[in-house]
């Protein structure tokens, strides 16, 4: 397909949007965010107990909000705030006399800003309190901004660099209880290097701060390796003395070499104060108190560690218990987590404790909640929230601070949780290093996204899937094909359904909803004959509508009465709420019939109108509550949809009209904001789905409505509730919810990631609050949604090793794995590692030290998801390497066969189908034998290893030399070409090995990327950016046809057309490049020994998206959807690059975008600019990110907007904006 513009060939214009953000975490943090912490006398009181409250910064500038159900511990997203800058560090600051926390961020920025979050009312944004603008150059060494701490009462932030320099911020309050942040006091000291910063607590002494530094002021001098090696590590402490507004060096001792990382404990009445530092295989205390006497512990060792290896602990945190008592969890680097006690006398700490908990997933950021929760954020594979059991408390084994002349104890990691258990997940794609979007499932609408995540034993394949998640509770058969489906509550105010009544051609199905759901007879409702509509009335009685008219069922239930339809007419449309039933006559006169409840309980016609069109759907939607009746009703005919009125005055006469592109086949009115307005969904019989607001008072439809294109069959709409809100689903190629979106503030269509439904509607039981019940050919379903605010719902396959790269074989996924410093199956089996062996908890002695009592009780729970935990195998001497070729199902997402490679390293892969074999398709992997890093990236061999698939099975054939890393290859022309170190090459088949048919030198980098179509092939590499290659087929040869002009590393490309091609390098740019048209003719006269003539290719589109893109395709993610370029970054981003294919969208946008940039208030104090040009100016890009704070902007700013670009309304815009989106999910 090739790129199609709005002006020239030379020509394009990109909208950028963030489909799903990313999911890697730089740091975490609990507190009390928007509501106060709640005192001891209020716990007392029996106040209902509050969950915990997270806040998470995550990679690409997000911060998140999140709070645990105090019962399930469930965790819930409140709030998403994007501060267009690369967040560095964030604390937590409470000021003295608040309850509340606020949130310090430390950015690129150059600056230091204050958060606090709103309130329910606000939906729990964001809203920034200060920002204090120090540097703009970006992220350098001696620029603050890597560290920043704050005094444990409220009174200083210290924010640090990497280098040199340290600012101190006073905090106070102003008499508006507002918080106020002083001018920057210096505490600089040359040639220092931080590695950690933390606020001491002192109680109301001088605020200190805590840093770890290592001076190389000494080595600055000499420049021997000798000087460097002896550079000392200080703990230094920084004291601000508040009456003389001044920052000192209090105090400063030297520390292990190895130190990296801090943490405080408890201090004034609470604890002994001081630091806890973390370095290799000990955990030390330290404290100006006691300088000369500090007491360290020595942590166990694993079994199988090499002993010349030591292990580093890379995170501390803290847990405050009751009667002043606390303890510290450490975690290192192989994720083991040890309890750290101290023992005090007369404030003084004299011994140290180190117990053995589990082994988790290795954190980024981990912190312990006043209610025992410990939230982990991953390095890699998913976040967790775990509940600390009851056993932490007396843990079996310990290490003592007395036994330092001792060997540590060692012990075997277990993969099943001891004392923790996993009480709720958060899905996290970092890191992804690869993509593929397409429909390999089979039988699904849309295609799947197929991304390459984690690293070690957190590797997983994910599939993800748009729209939200739905869980199945059951599935029962049906006697037929249903046309209709209902559900009826049981007594007025009851909010559970009592019947659930199934429509066939000639017959309806009642069914009774209890502990299970069976087929009653006693109904009183008309079985004989087709339900056309069916609800419970105000009197408690049930209303039917067939098609030869109506039957009341009393409240008791035994009595009812029937209404007949007039002579030969029959119903062609109807429907009914509490109070109301309308009722429409087939034909083409569009006659309708109008009922009401009276005051004695029995439903009288009201009026009949003839419409003078026929009705082809009908909807009164439901009672507003404190009123009697809805005001209006929705009728369909052929081409339109008109609004009626059903107010006493004007019964039935018309308030508004609207056209509609298609046969409306159902219509829907919900009320999904709550304040009266109602939003009508009217669906087709061509597939769409057309939206518009109607007004609460005289019914109008305001604005243009929205459409959009649901499927390939009719939408049928109705109404449901889900995660207590009011929602219209919509039926057709596949299921669709529409609802208020919390983050947006807007109403929202999204798909529902599950099996084509012909009907469904509202349910709910004693078992299920809020679900469907839904009806597929013959099949009876009862469903729940997820989440649906989720963009995404994935499928998680486990892999072995890191994933390098995948391919499409034969309707199968073919994945490589690799990891450094790993051994293979085998080897983790005999040593009790492998994932078909369960480590035994007991202790083995070695190392010279005694052996760990570790519990080795089974539970009953022991392979329960709760208790499952990642770990890494041993880490082996030397280099070696655990690699692994894998088959995958994408249609059940199980894995077919698996191969462990033995002292090689597969790197890349490729299907290729040979046309000297018979067009049979084969697996073609790079490999990469004894592959080490120590100076320099080397291997003794490289190689490409082919083999045969057949019956989902893996079996080499021959293993082909090369001279150089194999890191990308693809088929051309019924060949294999392989881009080997910089060089390309084109294989053919062979018997022992494959035959080389050409080559060409493409780089001086190795070639990272390989992509052909026709007979141009399209080459990254890692340091000249993109060439393009022409294959000659006369002299067998590859010709340079054009290159870039600027090196670039390139991470990912795709190829839009012959000559345009899509790429991003590693410092997190995305750019189109383009050949010159006359390419071809220039290179021909070109001389073949010199490439200066070589013309250059044109770089049409530029953006810094903040993050390294290591996977692109062309693909759409929607029936009927427009084609985009789907990206995903190393930190788990997914986002878009869609064309603008004409001049008035292009205008339009780059307009919106300028203005909602100046009018958005800037979190960090960032021009939104210079961060999407971080790099280079940003050329030809819309900012999808920039231009969704619109949404944020107050009503009056948005009006002047659309004033200024000559929109009409602010809503105008909106649906604008959506539209675009539309295009894309």
């Amino acid at each position: 397909m090739s790129i199609k513009t709005h002006e020239s060939n030379s020509t394009l214009n990109l909208y950028d949007s963030t489909l799903y953000n990313s999911t890697c975490c730089i740091c975490c943090l609990c507190g009390d965010y928007t509501r106060p912490s709640r005192s001891k006398s209020e716990g007392k009181k029996g106040l209902p107990q509050l969950g915990s409250e997270f806040v998470m910064a995550k990679t690409g500038g997000i911060i998140e909000l999140y709070s645990s159900d105090v019962n399930t511990g469930a965790l819930k997203l409140l709030s998403t705030t994007k501060v267009f800058s690369n967040i560095r560090d964030i604390t937590n600051f409470r000021v003295q006399g608040s309850k509340r926390d606020h949130i310090v961020v430390a950015s690129d920025a150059g600056s230091i800003a204050l958060f606090k979050f709103g309130d329910k009312s606000t939906n729990y944004a964001a809203q920034q309190q200060q920002c204090e603008i120090f540097g703009m150059t970006g992220v350098r060494r001696p620029v603050p901004g890597q560290y920043v701490a704050s005094d444990p009462k409220g009174r200083a932030i210290c924010i640090a660099a990497i280098e040199k320099q340290k600012l101190v911020y006073v905090m106070n309050r102003d008499t508006q209880d507002n918080v106020t942040i002083s001018s920057p006091l210096e505490a600089h000291k040359a040639g220092t290097i931080t590695f950690d910063l933390v606020g001491v607590d002192v109680g109301f002494d001088n605020p200190v701060f805590a840093a770890l530094e290592l001076s190389y002021a000494d080595a600055d001098q000499d420049h021997t390796p000798a000087a460097a090696e002896n550079a000392k590590k200080h703990l230094t402490y920084y004291e601000l003395d508040l009456g003389l507004n001044h920052v000192t060096r209090r105090w400063t001792c030297p520390v292990p070499r190895k130190a990296c990382v801090l943490a405080a404990v408890p201090g004034g009445s609470d604890g002994p104060s001081g630091v806890l530092v973390g370095s290799e295989d000990e955990v030390s205390y330290w404290d100006e108190s006691q300088a000369d006497s500090p007491v360290s512990v020595k942590l166990p060792r694993r079994v199988h560690h090499p002993a010349s290896e030591p292990t580093l602990v890379t995170s501390i945190t803290v847990h405050k218990q009751k009667k002043n008592k606390f303890f510290a969890i450490v975690q290192t680097e192989l994720g083991d987590a040890f309890k750290i006690t101290l023992t005090t006398s007369s404030d003084k700490v004299v011994g140290m404790r180190a117990q053995l908990i589990d082994t988790l997933p290795v954190a980024a950021s981990m912190n312990v909640t006043k209610m025992g929760l410990l939230f982990l954020a991953a390095d890699f594979g998913d976040h967790h929230l775990y509940q600390l059991e009851q056993s932490i408390i007396g843990l079996p084994g310990s290490v003592e601070s007395t036994d330092a002349t001792k060997d540590p104890p060692t012990f075997l990691p277990r993969a099943v949780l001891q004392n923790m258990r996993v009480i709720d997940t958060l899905s996290n794609s970092c890191a992804a290093t690869g993509l593929m979007v397409g429909e390999f499932a089979g039988g699904e609408s849309s295609p799947q996204i197929y991304a390459l995540c984690g690293r070690g034993p957190r590797s997983a394949l994910r599939v993800m899937r748009h729209g939200a998640g739905i869980s199945q509770l059951a599935v029962t058969d049906l006697p037929g094909t249903p046309s209709g489906l209902f559900t009826v509550r049981g007594s007025e105010g009851d909010e559970d359904d009592k019947y659930i009544v199934v429509s066939f051609a000639d017959a309806t199905l009642v069914l009774s909803v209890g502990e299970s759901v069976e087929e009653v007879s006693d109904s009183k409702m008309v079985t004989d004959a087709p339900t056309i509509s069916c609800s419970r009335l105000a009197d408690g009685g049930i209303v039917q509508v067939h098609p030869n008219g109506i039957r009341h069922v009393k409240s008791d239930g035994q009595t009812f009465k029937d209404w007949q339809c007039p002579g030969l007419k029959k119903v062609g449309a109807a429907s009914c709420n509490g109070n109301q039933v309308l009722v429409a006559y087939a034909g083409e006169a569009g006659e309708v019939a109008y009922f009401e409840l009276d005051e004695s309980m029995n439903l009288n016609l009201k009026t009949e109108k003839r419409l003078g069109a026929e009705v082809t759907c009908v909807d009164v939607g439901v009672v507003p509550k404190g009123r009697n009746r809805s005001m209006f009703a929705a009728v369909g005919s052929p081409d339109a949809v008109k609004v009626y009125s059903l107010s006493p005055h004007d019964l039935l006469s018309n308030r508004s009209t609207a056209a509609v592109q298609g046969r409306p086949v159902s219509a829907c009115m919900v009320d999904m904001v709550g304040d009266g307005s109602v939003t009508l969904s009217v669906g087709t019989d061509t597939g769409i789905m057309q939206q518009t607001n109607l007004d609460a008072q005289s019914g109008a439809m305001s604005g243009n409505p929205t459409k959009r294109f649901l499927g390939a069959g009719r939408v049928e709409a109705s109404r449901a509730t889900v995660d207590g809100r009011s929602c219209g689903v919509m039926l057709s190629s596949r299921p669709w919810i529409s609802f208020l979106s919390a983050n947006t503030g807007g109403v929202v269509t999204a798909p529902l990631s599950y099996a084509r439904l012909d009907h469904a509607c509202g349910f709910a039981s004693s078992v299920v609050s809020e679900g469907l019940v839904a009806t597929s050919g013959s099949e009876l379903h009862i469903l729940t949604v997820e989440d649906v605010e989720t963009k995404f719902n994935e499928t998680v396959v486990p892999l072995r090793y890191t994933p390098r790269q995948m391919c499409l074989i034969n309707g199968s996924l073919a994945i490589v794995e690799a990891d450094a410093r790993d051994t293979g199956e085998a080897g983790k089996v005999k040593l009790g590692y492998g994932s078909s062996a369960a480590p035994s908890g007991g202790g083995a002695g070695g190392g010279g030290g005694d052996g760990m009592d570790v519990s080795d009780d089974d539970d009953d729970d022991a392979d329960s998801d709760e208790k499952k935990t990642p770990v890494r195998g041993p880490v082996p001497e030397g280099d070696s390497w655990g690699s692994a070729v894998r088959l995958i199902d994408p249609a059940k997402c199980r894995t077919l066969d698996v191969l462990d490679l033995e002292g090689a390293a597969a790197l890349s892969c490729c299907a290729i189908q040979f046309a000297s074999r018979g067009g049979e398709v084969m697996l073609a992997v790079g490999i990469s034998k004894g592959l080490s890093f120590e100076g320099g990236v080397a291997a003794k061999e490289y190689g490409v290893s082919l083999y045969r698939v057949a019956e989902s099975r893996l079996t080499l054939l021959h293993t082909t030399a090369v001279d150089g890393p194999v890191l990308s290859m693809t088929q051309f022309n019924s060949k294999l070409l392989v881009g080997v170190g910089g060089l390309v090459r084109l294989y053919d088949f062979g018997k022992k090995q494959l035959l080389r048919k050409c080559e060409a030198k493409a780089s001086g980098c190795p070639v990272r990327y390989l992509s052909a179509a026709g007979d141009r092939v399209y080459v990254g590499t890692l340091g000249e950016s993109v060439k393009i290659l022409k294959f000659d087929a006369v002299r067998g040869a590859l010709n340079l046809v054009s290159r870039d002009a600027v090196p670039r590393n390139i991470t990912s490309m795709c190829v839009l057309d012959a000559d345009t091609v899509c790429a991003a390098d590693r410092f997190g740019n995305i750019f189109v490049l383009r050949s010159p048209s006359n390419a071809v003719e220039e290179t021909l006269g070109a001389s073949f020994w010199s490439d200066a003539h070589i013309p250059t290719l044109e770089t049409l589109c530029h953006q810094h998206v903040g993050e390294v893109v290591t996977g692109m395709k062309r693909a759409s993610l929607i029936s009927g959807g427009q084609e985009a370029v789907i990206y995903t970054t190393i930190t788990g981003k997914i986002g878009a690059l869609l064309p603008l294919k004409n001049k008035d969208d292009v205008e339009f946008f780059t307009a919106l975008q300028s203005k909602v940039g100046a009018a958005a208030k800037r979190p960090v104090g960032r021009d939104f600019a210079k961060y999407r040009g971080l790099y280079a100016p940003v050329k030809k890009v819309v900012d999808g990110d920039l231009v969704g704070l619109w949404g944020g902007l107050s009503g009056e700013v948005r009006a002047k907007i659309a004033e200024e670009l000559d929109r009409g309304s602010a809503a105008d815009v909106s649906k604008k904006i959506e539209g675009v989106t539309s295009m894309l999910m």
